[in-house]
């Protein structure tokens, strides 16, 4: 009988409730492991650059001409490219020309090809002035502050219509706090307080 995972408890797991596994046990194979970045491709260099420097505060470590395309490195003002392999939250750009007429997908858009890769977050501390500095910018909200409804969840049909059972009130009151807006390629961008309040 193989031996339970603290890690990964066995569920189901009851509606509207965390589920916090004790912290894992050190490794040292692993300890120094970190999650470095993010890629995605862009159709539109000037449009991403000023979506993620401009409405997100990330800044330009790095571009990189590697021929059919090129390489955009985005990272927090404290990140130099001497930095980049003890930096987090760095997020990898290219621009592919050759892909002009290809469309990307996008994965909280149920009914096209690609539904897997669900969104970027960004933690600020104004929920409500960011979406507004979005706007403000020109680029879409998909989900506004302040609503908790099911079709901007980027759940398939049948969920969005009950058939899967309720979203927890829980989810709901968390949602609320939330906002989403798109990126200039369709990339969904949830914007996340950095306190988020109980029910």
């Amino acid at each position: 009988m193989p031996v339970p995972d603290p890690n990964f408890p066995s569920g189901p797991y009851p509606v509207g409730q965390h589920i916090v596994p004790p912290p894992r046990p050190a490794s040292p194979s692993t300890a120094s492991y970190r999650l470095n970045h993010l890629m995605l491709r862009i159709k539109d260099p000037e449009k991403s650059i000023r979506f993620y420097n401009d409405c997100f505060g990330l800044h330009t470590v790095f571009i990189f001409n590697a021929g059919p395309w090129t390489i955009y490195y985005l990272g927090p003002r404290d990140t130099s490219i001497r930095t980049l392999g003890t930096s987090k939250g760095l997020l990898e750009l290219y621009h592919i020309p050759a892909d002009e007429s290809l469309e990307y997908a996008n994965g909280n858009e149920y009914g096209k090809a690609g539904v897997g890769f669900g969104h970027i977050g960004f933690t600020v501390p104004d929920v409500g002035a960011t979406v507004e500095r979005v706007k403000s910018f020109g680029f879409e909200v998909l989900k506004p502050l302040g609503e908790a409804e099911e079709r901007n969840m980027g759940l398939p049909d049948n969920v969005v219509k009950g058939e899967q059972g309720e979203v927890s009130k829980g989810y709901k009151h968390v949602f609320r706090q939330l906002a989403f807006v798109r990126d200039p390629d369709g990339y969904w961008v949830e914007i996340v307080p950095q306190v988020v309040e109980s029910p």
